[in-house]
């Protein structure tokens, strides 16, 4: 079965649709003893077909709004617990708003259970974006839903003029979603940071050469 995406960039509204056929599964045999026409009782077997509908989903992305914040602050303290806060990345949100507009959700059903944010930085001379948090609902995780998210958000970056996606990851999830390493210790956080995590899709060209220097929020 193939999954079908559909945009509708003007709203910022993104879905995917996964639906599941129905599944028939069959109760065991039950045993029964029934009086033939001479009286005398046989043993038959009945089975009961029952039908089982799989869940399906019902998967949306839309643009964050101030709505999702409770929700969102859920997903993440289940995601990452009260040690968020004190990571690098964390300290860098901490000087400025994210940017709403490159910033997503993921509903089921209505539900949020998936999001992600973007921050604008200044990383060495460049004019790009730092995403994250990333994070996915426990019951929703292993179905590509954190890998569209940021798939959506570094598309949109890369449309709003963004000349660089920044993250501090780990480079077997993310490479094959375009981020390359950034130069061991280029970039200098306001916080410990594992040099080899750091990474970085380019957008524009010599991105490289100007990740040097420290990161931070910037207007």
């Amino acid at each position: 079965m193939r999954w079908t995406t559909e945009i509708f960039p003007a709203i910022g509204l993104f879905t995917i649709f996964g639906p599941l056929p129905d599944v028939h599964f069959q109760k065991p045999a039950t045993t029964l003893k029934l009086p033939n026409a001479q009286g005398v009782f046989e043993t038959h077997q009945s089975v009961h077909p029952v039908s089982v509908i799989m869940y399906k989903h019902d998967l949306v992305y839309l643009t964050e709004d101030a709505s999702h914040d409770a929700a969102i602050e859920h997903i993440n303290e289940e995601a990452f617990g009260p040690g968020r806060f004190t990571r690098a990345a964390a300290r860098i949100r901490e000087q400025g708003p994210h940017d709403l507009s490159l910033s997503f959700i993921c509903t089921d059903n209505g539900e949020t259970i998936a999001s992600v944010r973007m921050t604008p930085v200044l990383a060495g001379t460049v004019k790009g974006h730092l995403l994250g948090p990333l994070a996915v609902r426990p019951s929703h995780k292993n179905k590509g839903i954190g890998r569209e998210l940021v798939r959506i958000a570094v598309e949109a970056a890369r449309r709003k003029g963004s000349e660089a996606v920044i993250l501090v990851g780990d480079p077997p999830y993310y490479g094959p979603l375009g981020f390359e390493k950034v130069a061991y210790n280029a970039l200098s956080f306001p916080g410990p940071v594992d040099p080899h995590r750091v990474l970085v899709v380019p957008i524009v060209e010599g991105v490289h050469e100007r990740l040097k220097g420290t990161i931070a929020w910037r207007e």
